[in-house]
């Protein structure tokens, strides 16, 4: 049986080796649309194929929260010594425009965190809504202020981080994001970094959420430069997982392998070299571009 990490104090696991790796379920998305792939067959494969001890649940996996269904979840979890280190939501976000349909969200936004609660959860995604290119209404960014208010005084008890992540919408524009972050001013709230992942200035969203990013996804497209952020984010203070999420759809248990290898190898090559210069070029870019 897989070891268990020590983790009751998650934010003081300062190591850039291989216990800070997490892998998202959603690498497996195409597998689980053929019916290939479950959520068991994916914590299976995190233990027996790829010997990794942070799980990333995308809820895809999980179509509407059951609280039955998630402590079956967290007990083959704990006999294969698997944390989960973020709950990735997708479906219910924070902005709708019509009411009722906010309302609908939120309650099954509220389901979700329970889940989170009996999996364990380090982190809870969940996103803003909205449109890239379009403004943020007042009402809007009121809302979403107010929410994650809540949100997060719900998930802090469980010391759990809740926040966004930069993929889509109005979570990708750096403006919003430090404004939404700043308006929060909750210890709970967090971001899900998902590298290079801007919609504009992609250096501004760099620095904004290097201060409260409370986990990552480390895309195959990002790994040219993967390894420099993955040192700014260590000198930022960073304590989270560094997660691979594949998104191609295709041999996708093959190529998850090759893009969990290179994130390890950047953690063991950082562990190494240090963290107080900028990454110098080698061999990696020609490989990678």
């Amino acid at each position: 049986m897989t070891k268990v990490i020590d983790s009751k104090n998650y934010s003081n696991e300062f190591e850039l080796g291989k216990h800070r790796i997490a892998l998202a379920s959603y690498s497996f998305h195409g597998l689980h649309g053929a019916g290939k792939c479950d959520v068991f067959t994916y914590l299976e494969m995190l233990r027996s194929r790829y010997h990794v001890q942070w799980a990333d649940i995308w809820t895809g996996y999980i179509p509407e929260p059951d609280k039955d269904f998630a402590a079956k979840i967290r007990k083959v979890m704990d006999n294969y010594g698997i944390r989960l280190a973020n709950l990735c939501i997708d479906g219910p976000h924070l902005w709708m425009d019509k009411p009722e349909e906010r309302a609908a969200h939120k309650k099954t936004m509220l389901g979700y965190i329970e889940t989170g609660k009996i999996l364990g959860a380090k982190t809870i995604r969940i996103d803003f809504g909205g449109k890239e290119g379009h403004t943020m209404p007042d009402e809007a960014f009121d809302y979403i202020v107010e929410t994650y208010k809540e949100y997060c005084d719900i998930c802090a008890d469980s010391g759990i981080k809740i926040g966004p992540e930069n993929h889509w919408g109005w979570d990708r524009v750096p403006e919003y994001l430090e404004k939404v972050y700043k308006a929060v001013d909750h210890p709970a709230y967090g971001h899900l970094f998902h590298f290079t992942n801007f919609f504009d200035e992609p250096e501004r969203g760099l620095e904004t959420v290097l201060k409260y990013a409370m986990h990552t996804h480390v895309s195959a497209s990002s790994l040219p430069v993967a390894k420099e952020t993955i040192r700014k984010l260590h000198n930022a203070g960073y304590k989270g997982a560094y997660s691979v999420e594949h998104h191609s759809g295709k041999f996708e248990r093959e190529r998850v392998e090759w893009q969990l290898g290179a994130v390890r190898s950047f953690t063991s090559e950082l562990m190494e070299e240090g963290t107080d210069k900028t990454v110098e070029e080698d061999y990696r870019p020609s490989i990678y571009k």
